[in-house]
């Protein structure tokens, strides 16, 4: 018999043992506890990193997660990007004390979306304002939440105990267990070490940009999900080897598969940029590599979309079949802010020669 054919197979343990809650959390949106348990038990809230030479394996991670659910994903993404933000620039005291937290199975998160109505800002060392998007609230320990200064967006890194929490704005027609709720901070008293870094340190590139790459690789994983669905409904139902089915298993398989090269891709380029920061070449390379990806995997997820719903037909469209939440929660999960500044700014990396096809380095482009 021949075997199959399977990522490491930790990681498909891992996106096994997360995707066995997530019919059950998309119908209540509660927090997915259970998931991150699993995460927890096998010792994956500490200080996952994201230094030179380890961002390959971070991505396959992420990507495992969202294979798992997209939900659990979103806010295990926000999970790393907050450890990063942590080790990158907080005192070596406050990276101690977050360590042991999430040693002991704290969760992370960070919220920048401020409510236009109510922007987040100090008021007399008193935060007044409402945060949105706040995903995973009803889980986390702690969130970094920004705050707009005239010298640049500031981090506060903030427990979370008691705060008023808006559930009614949240109604999304997927991605329900991540649980992206308003949240009003007001009243809240900053203690100077919640500060964390110095102004304009949240939005330093090519960090902030290129850390798009995480939440694409939790989306790669949606979308290998998608297809794992569309190819066990086509052989269940004996229908894998028609022509037409062949052909659209094809096409995913290509796609997902152009998503994973995008990841690896997009990870040598953080560690060429991480080895040497002040290297102008190799961090316009990487905001260009992270741009690219966005527009890839986009159009690459789609496709697998399109292609998975026309395999399954209408019965993929009622629940419980698995595709209805997935197509939902991927759906929903790729609309991240600002895809035409992206794709823009990628162009715009090409035209200047910042960014070319197929170039493994320096000497490359010189």
């Amino acid at each position: 018999m021949r075997p199959e054919l399977t990522m490491e197979p930790w990681l498909e343990r891992l996106s096994t043992a997360i995707a066995r809650h997530g019919p059950a959390r998309d119908q209540d949106g509660a927090f997915p506890r259970q998931a991150f348990a699993e995460l927890h038990a096998r010792g994956l809230l500490s200080r996952p990193s994201a230094e030179d030479g380890t961002m390959r394996a971070l991505l396959q991670l992420l990507a495992a997660v969202g294979r798992g659910d997209l939900s659990v994903g979103r806010i295990f993404e926000g999970h790393v990007n907050a450890s990063f933000l942590i080790e990158r620039y907080g005192t070596p005291a406050q990276a101690r004390f977050f360590a042991d937290i999430a040693a002991g199975g704290g969760i992370f998160g960070v919220w920048n979306t401020d409510d236009p109505a109510a922007r987040l800002r100090i008021e007399d060392g008193v935060l007044v304002g409402r945060k949105l998007f706040a995903s995973g609230v009803d889980g986390l320990s702690h969130a970094i939440v920004t705050i707009g200064e005239t010298d640049g967006r500031r981090m506060i890194v903030i427990p979370l105990r008691d705060l008023p929490v808006d559930r009614s704005w949240w109604r999304p027609a997927g991605m329900r267990a991540s649980g992206s709720h308003a949240v009003d901070l007001t009243g809240l008293h900053v203690d100077p070490g919640w500060m964390l870094g110095a102004a304009g340190d949240y939005l330093e590139q090519p960090w902030f940009s290129a850390g798009s790459i995480r939440f694409l690789a939790v989306q790669v994983g949606g979308m290998h999900a998608v297809f794992d669905t569309a190819v066990a409904h086509l052989r269940r139902t004996d229908r894998a080897a028609h022509p037409h089915q062949s052909h659209r298993l094809a096409r995913m398989g290509v796609a997902v598969e152009t998503g994973h090269l995008w990841l690896a891709r997009s990870a040598d380029a953080w560690a060429r940029a991480a080895a040497d920061p002040t290297d102008p070449w190799a961090s316009d390379f990487l905001a260009g590599s992270a741009n690219a990806a966005r527009l890839a995997i986009e159009t690459a997820a789609m496709a697998v979309l399109e292609d998975a719903e026309r395999a399954i037909g209408a019965a993929g469209l009622i629940a419980p079949h698995p595709f209805e939440r997935l197509m939902r929660d991927l759906r929903t999960y790729l609309r991240q802010p600002d895809p035409d500044g992206a794709a823009a700014a990628f162009g715009k990396a090409i035209a200047e020669g910042a960014w070319s096809p197929g170039v493994p380095d320096r000497k490359e482009v010189s």
